[in-house]
């Protein structure tokens, strides 16, 4: 065995699709073009892993993170929605996860390493580490995991999304993980870092059946779990005897808001720590105000908004790509930035955005041009027939709903400006804001004709998940895309193990994407965020506050500011 073989560093380097802009706090707040990541950003030594260090404040006080989205599920083996896998980095542990460059660094495991073909991973496991409620972890809990994605849905589309070509994951001893391959995968790393372990000893069952773990998770994380008061909050308190060190912080609380309001007014008023806040709230405030308890931090965060179309929705409405192109060359994608985001936002050509993923920094997105839009949906036989203004297609009216969640205030400000250029087209839009708890299962379910969404990106992000057609029917191809080409591509990158071919073939899926246009790529946003003078926290790159390890096990605050304990 050898730490990772040449072809995979090279390869992880060409793949480096995560980036970082350090920045000293407060950080910048307006957007700065973002290098590419060294060659060795996403590769860490499998002998050590991430320490806090060596003298740290005492312990003590809350955080309490506001947001206006509720969890449908904390069982973190089918957790999907950003802020319950959020929760699910706290509670729970993957066997590796990112530093705040981005690196790859061990977790629950204490190492690890490829075979010299580079189609064997093993994990060497931490001896000693516990569950929540006092159990040894050991090699089963990670075979049972494996096996409970395995059964998430009758297609196995969540096991392969994760473990692409794994023949078999084996256990030769009780801190011992080998998985073996059929073939080079190059997001294996990642999966395994998407992987959160579960308990073997608690029932935990894959789709349908409930299981304790959907509303109290329990894990070997660095907080445990308290209770969760619905529509209210969610409470978690530092694991004093975690094996990466006991957070500084003896609580996080996550505190459901009804509204963008109400919680911008929460943070004034402190009585949440940190929370997002709008672009309109950063415009309006561009001289830090000292009279405000927090201070506002903005750093590039890998999202891209976007509009699906459901190309399988019955009256084929979307099935021609020059409709589709039409759609986006409807919508004023540069006025969106500039006016709704003051500039914060950046537009994108498709979901492989050059300055972050890689891909073809030469396509430009397409403009918002109505006149050309217009003729495209001419040549492609959608005209206005009986002259009520309403263009026809041979199924009925070009007409159709747009939904968006009601949480994103920013959505509906997509749709209504999508909605107004479109009336002048001859399209008829009707908008529907929806609770998210409504809108996801839509969303899975394809029972949809267009819907605005905001996509979180992994930094080693994958078209295939997206985009690949085997994902349609329980994965993330939310609009039934289908090319045979881009299904070819997409496997074959999964697939390489020469840096070279690798650049390539995302040239080539992101010129693909484009042409088809299989959603309308909006923008990359900024985040935000309001968080309280009190806490010191670690310096904030585009990593985000949380999203790396181990992240706010560094946030602490000073014996004479603490509110709590």
């Amino acid at each position: 065995m050898q730490t990772h073989s040449g072809g995979l560093r090279r390869l992880a380097s060409i793949l480096a699709l995560a980036v970082l802009f350090p920045c000293p706090l407060p950080c910048q707040t307006t957007p700065v073009p973002v290098p590419a990541a060294p060659a060795t950003s996403l590769q860490a030594s499998p002998k050590t892993s991430p320490t806090l260090p060596p003298t740290l404040p005492t312990t003590g006080d809350w955080l309490t993170y506001g947001n206006t989205a509720e969890p449908t599920t904390l069982n973190c083996a089918r957790a999907t929605e950003w802020f319950a896998r959020m929760i699910c980095r706290l509670t729970c542990d993957s066997l590796i996860d990112f530093d705040q460059s981005f690196h790859f660094v061990p977790r629950l495991a204490a190492s690890y390493d490829y075979s010299t073909d580079g189609l064997t991973l093993v994990f060497h496991l931490r001896q000693g580490v516990r569950w929540h409620d006092g159990a040894a972890l050991t090699a089963r809990d990670v075979l049972d995991t494996v096996e409970t994605i395995r059964h998430l849905d009758p297609n196995g589309e969540a096991y392969r999304n994760n473990f692409g070509p794994m023949l078999e994951v084996t256990a030769p001893d009780d801190y011992t993980i080998k998985a073996r391959y059929a073939e080079l995968f190059s997001g294996a790393l990642t999966g395994w870092r998407e992987t959160f372990i579960m308990p073997a000893h608690v029932a935990h069952p894959a789709a349908g059946a409930a299981s304790p773990l959907d509303r109290a998770p329990m894990g070997t994380g660095p907080f445990r779990f308290v209770r969760w008061d619905a529509q209210q909050q969610i409470v978690l308190e530092a694991n004093k005897e975690y094996f990466g060190g006991r957070p500084l912080v003896d609580r996080f609380v996550y505190r459901i808001v009804p509204s963008v309001e109400a919680l911008r007014a929460a943070a004034e008023t402190a009585e949440v720590d940190v929370a997002p806040l709008t672009t309109d709230w950063a415009a309006a405030h561009v001289t830090p105000d000292p009279n405000l308890p927090f201070r506002v931090l903005t750093y590039p965060v890998p999202y891209i908004e976007m509009i699906y179309w459901n190309l399988g929705e019955p009256r084929g409405l979307f099935k021609d790509p020059r409709v589709r192109r039409a759609l986006t060359m409807l919508l004023d994608r540069q006025g969106y930035v500039s006016k709704v985001q003051h500039g914060l936002y950046r537009p994108v050509t498709t979901l492989i955005d050059p300055l972050l993923w890689g891909g073809d920094p030469a396509l430009q997105p397409y403009p918002f041009d109505p006149a050309e839009a217009a003729r495209l949906l001419d040549e492609a036989g959608i005209k206005d027939r009986d002259g009520d203004g309403v263009r026809d297609t041979a199924s009925g009216p070009m007409s159709f709903t747009l939904i968006y969640s009601n949480a994103a205030p920013e959505f509906r400000e997509i749709a209504a400006m999508l909605e107004r250029t479109a009336a002048g087209a001859g399209i008829q839009i009707r908008l529907q804001g929806l609770e998210w708890a409504v809108m996801k299962p839509r969303l899975y379910g394809h029972q949809f004709e267009a819907a605005v969404y905001r996509r979180q990106l992994e930094p080693l992000a994958d078209p295939y998940v997206y985009f690949h057609s085997s994902q349609t029917a329980n994965g993330l191809n939310f609009g039934s895309y289908r090319n045979d080409e881009f299904d070819r591509l997409a496997t074959a990158m999964r697939r390489t193990n020469d840096p070279k071919r690798a650049s390539e073939l995302l040239v080539e899926l992101q010129r693909l994407l484009h042409q088809d246009q299989p959603c309308t790529f909006i923008a990359v946003p900024q985040a935000v965020m309001a968080v309280n003078r009190r806490f010191q926290i670690p310096q904030v790159t585009a990593s985000g506050l949380w999203n790396w390890y181990p992240s706010l096990l560094r946030w602490w605050v000073a014996p004479s500011e603490r509110r709590h304990g």
